[in-house]
């Protein structure tokens, strides 16, 4: 009987696979290699379908809402720390195709029949093979990773887990150039396939290193159809949010309460420079400036600059204050971002009192420097230059100042 029953199953999966395929869905045959019977998981956020899988066979069939989209595979949603091996994205394309999935880990399953996918996996190789250079600092973090989570997990001392952050921002340093030349590499392919979705999808996670007429120029070649799928909506408000901030435009004003309670806004230094630095307790390379702009804040401060930092630690003021006082940097002006960020919606829901949002910053440190007359005159990290850059426009500005 069970026999039968496989059979029967098994004819219905091939009369569904070889039917014609409705115009504006996408089908995809899969195989599973490592489980014959089970249920494997679609993500279509924030919704979750079974799929059931027989006889090592499974079939997914849906509408697809323009020219490529995007899926996720779960081989278990109750599980936490989704991981490669067990969390699968596709880029999928209204046709027919199939997936060899292998269950023990979804890194090493294989889509074919989407040329959107097959991009994906060309860029993947291109950022793989730089990583190949770096096994020994990645093997290192993912250690570091792993005794952080479970040093919070034995609700480790403050001392302990101080030290292992310590060594995190050791790892972190080290794979810096890693992840430098895979950004570099990915917008080189960016560039270089402009029709691709790939190509569009992944702008949206370059934007923070890049400056607003360089994304622009890239923006404008991208198919019009592509920017109307998922995470492309945003593209446009996000680029044209890149002129917030940038030197020439007027810096934006907020109204707050600092670290000890008193209003402050960016009006109350008008006559004077500022340097806005934008910081958080738990960024490695922020902590390790800190010792430079004390040395910037001695030197010109009393020729008529202020400093005020800007913290991404809304969800810990505690962290905040006790990383401003350990790292000595009280003499000068602090304030938190501001930040309502909402994990459930992905979206801060005050973006008007969010400081960070009012001058486009998506990475740290980046520092700001605002001219008397409230222009941004210099933008040094996200976007900007650099340290180097900084001091000599600071030297430049104060060199005739007593």
């Amino acid at each position: 009987m069970k026999q039968i029953l496989i059979g029967v199953l098994l004819l219905s999966f091939m009369a569904c696979s070889q039917k014609p395929l409705e115009k504006g869905k996408y089908r995809i045959n899969g195989e599973v290699v490592g489980m014959e019977n089970g249920e494997i998981y679609l993500s279509k956020y924030p919704a979750i379908d079974t799929i059931k899988v027989t006889n090592g066979k499974f079939l997914i069939e849906d509408k697809l809402d323009g020219i490529v989209g995007q899926i996720g595979l779960i081989k278990d949603p109750a599980e936490r720390g989704m991981t490669l091996e067990n969390v699968l994205y596709l880029f999928i394309e209204p046709k027919i195709m199939t997936l060899q999935l292998n269950y023990n880990d979804f890194s090493k399953s294989k889509l074919s029949g989407s040329n959107t996918q097959d991009d994906a996996y060309r860029l993947d190789q291109i950022r793989n093979e730089i990583a190949q250079n770096y096994t020994e600092e990645q093997k290192a973090f993912d250690q570091v990773s792993e005794r952080f989570l479970a040093a919070k997990k034995a609700k480790a001392s403050a001392k302990e887990i101080e030290a292992i952050k310590n060594e995190d921002n050791v790892c972190r340093e080290k794979l810096q150039p890693m992840w430098d030349k895979q950004n570099n590499a990915t917008l080189e392919f960016i560039k270089n396939n402009p029709k691709s979705y790939v190509s569009v999808y992944s702008l949206v996670f370059q934007l923070g290193d890049m400056k607003y007429d360089e994304a622009k120029a890239i923006y404008d070649q991208f198919n019009p159809e592509h920017l109307k799928i998922g995470m492309a909506t945003r593209l446009a408000s996000d680029i044209a949010n890149m002129k917030k901030g940038i030197p020439g435009a007027e810096a934006g004003d907020f109204n707050t309460t600092d670290i000890n309670g008193k209003p402050i806004k960016l009006a109350d230094f008008k006559g004077k420079y500022v340097l806005i630095d934008f910081w958080a307790s738990w960024c490695g390379p922020c902590r390790a400036g800190n010792p430079h702009l004390i040395d910037i804040y001695h030197k010109y401060h009393h020729k008529g600059l202020e400093i005020l930092g800007v913290s991404d630690d809304d969800s810990n003021p505690a962290a905040w204050r006790k990383a401003v006082e350990k790292d000595q940097i009280g003499i000068w002006h602090h304030v938190l971002r501001g930040s309502s960020f909402d994990r459930k919606t992905m979206k801060n829901k005050f973006p008007e009192k969010d400081i960070s949002d009012g001058y486009n910053i998506h990475t740290l440190p980046t520092k700001i420097l605002v001219g008397p007359d409230g222009i941004i005159l210099g933008r040094f990290g996200s976007g900007g230059g650099n340290d180097h850059d900084m001091d000599k426009m600071l030297a430049d500005l104060f060199k005739n100042k007593q």
